[in-house]
């Protein structure tokens, strides 16, 4: 790996910068999913704040870091991916320094959590431009491979916070948790600086940060359909937290740890076998492959209709992870073929905003349908599952009528 971060591009390789960032993002969001998921439990053990009050400023971060995905796929179109990657670390470390002295001087609650979106902000903010550094480097025909890698890389570092967070606050505090994510941060922010190449090309032409860009990606009718087909699926594969979680042991009778072991199977899976997977789907017609991935997110969530025992479970929770990684590297592929060469981070941004969404609107809904059909599966997992059958009909029907490759 040092050898790889060391020479700009090696025969049989990826392009060095594809590798370096990959590590970035893995360093980058391990730092911050130690802290991400134990601000809440601060706020409710050690500051009394209600749950229903969590769950909002839960729901605000998620709209907030959605918006913040375009303006910051704007941001790395304009003034470049390595300065927008190094300021938004850099002001990531300062927000880490600031909530550790919050939380020290028991601030108001109110300001702990602006403090926080900000900091939330900053992550998601950069979020695209991860990935149109990776379409600036990768050759297409290893770009689902690129995309793989880099997924994989950010979700070891997804797994990895939150067990060291876990960890750290059996011996240490709060305030001192967020004072070594900083220290964390550190790592990456210094790695971009001093071994990081800028990836966009140079051009005379500057894109307007603004509304009128935006509605440049409106405006096309190609990309609006792929990312609204995409919005049903994550409807309906945006269950694992919130409709599981209560369906698991409320319903179906299992465990907390039973539960808490299907989440960790989906992690496994993706972090093993989600690179593998990108290099057997990049040589495929791409539309065929997000069909075959709704498809089988379609078959996990149908499979929980039935779940009688845990041996059933596991089985739709590995369809479902296998419908994650087989339709995750080649939808971002699908956005590097339809994005002009100047509007890439935007275009990242705006499928960012829809998978985010999405992920945020699936758990409202399959709350609803828990409370409407409390005794019948069927209606609650069949109702969710129709969102991926309805995704997989409207890629075939825009893979027919839309899809080119490369498309332009």
């Amino acid at each position: 790996m040092i050898k790889l971060l060391l020479n700009k591009n090696l025969p049989g390789y990826f392009h060095r910068d594809i590798w370096l960032i990959t590590v970035i993002g893995m360093l980058n969001w391990m730092g911050f999913s130690m802290c991400l998921p134990f601000f809440s439990l601060y706020l409710y053990q050690e500051r009394g704040v209600p749950m229903t009050v969590i769950g909002f400023i839960i729901l605000l971060i998620g709209i907030v870091s959605a918006l913040s995905q375009v303006y910051g796929g704007m941001l790395t179109d304009r003034f470049g991916r390595k300065p927008l990657l190094v300021w938004s670390m850099i002001l990531s470390c300062i927000t880490y320094i600031i909530l550790a002295l919050l939380i020290r001087t028991m601030a108001p609650v109110w300001i702990l959590v602006i403090v926080f979106i900000a900091c939330y902000v900053l992550m998601t903010l950069i979020r695209p431009t991860f990935f149109t550094i990776v379409t600036d480097l990768a050759p297409r025909e290893k770009l689902t491979k690129a995309y793989g890698l880099l997924k994989a890389g950010i979700n070891v570092g997804w797994a990895l916070g939150p067990a060291i967070g876990g960890f750290l606050l059996t011996f240490t505090t709060y305030e001192w948790l967020f004072g070594l994510a900083m220290f964390t941060s550190l790592i990456p922010l210094f790695m971009t600086v001093f071994l990081m190449h800028e990836s966009m090309e140079k051009s005379d032409e500057k894109d307007i940060i603004g509304i009128k860009n935006i509605a440049k990606v409106v405006k096309n009718s190609n990309f609006m359909i792929y990312i609204a087909i995409t919005f049903l699926l994550l409807i309906g594969f945006g269950q694992m937290v919130s409709t599981l979680s209560v369906y698991s042991v409320n319903f179906a009778g299992f465990t907390t740890a039973q539960y808490g072991s299907l989440l960790t199977l989906n992690g496994i899976i993706v972090v093993l076998l989600q690179y593998p997977m990108a290099s057997i789907t990049s040589s495929r017609t791409k539309y065929k492959v997000l069909i075959t991935g709704s498809l089988l997110v379609f078959a996990g969530l149908i499979t929980f209709s039935w779940v009688g025992s845990y041996a059933l479970a596991v089985f739709a929770m590995v369809m479902l992870s296998f419908g994650e990684i087989t339709f995750s590297p080649v939808a971002l592929s699908v956005v590097s073929d339809i994005a002009p060469k100047r509007q890439r981070g935007l275009y990242m941004g705006t499928f960012s905003l829809s998978e985010t969404l999405g992920h945020a609107t699936g758990p409202f809904i399959g709350g609803i349908l828990l409370d409407v059909f409390p005794n019948d599966p069927l209606f609650i997992w069949g109702g969710l599952a129709a969102f991926a059958l309805a995704a997989a009909i409207g890629f075939l029907w825009w893979g027919k009528r839309y899809y080119r490759t490369p498309i332009k």
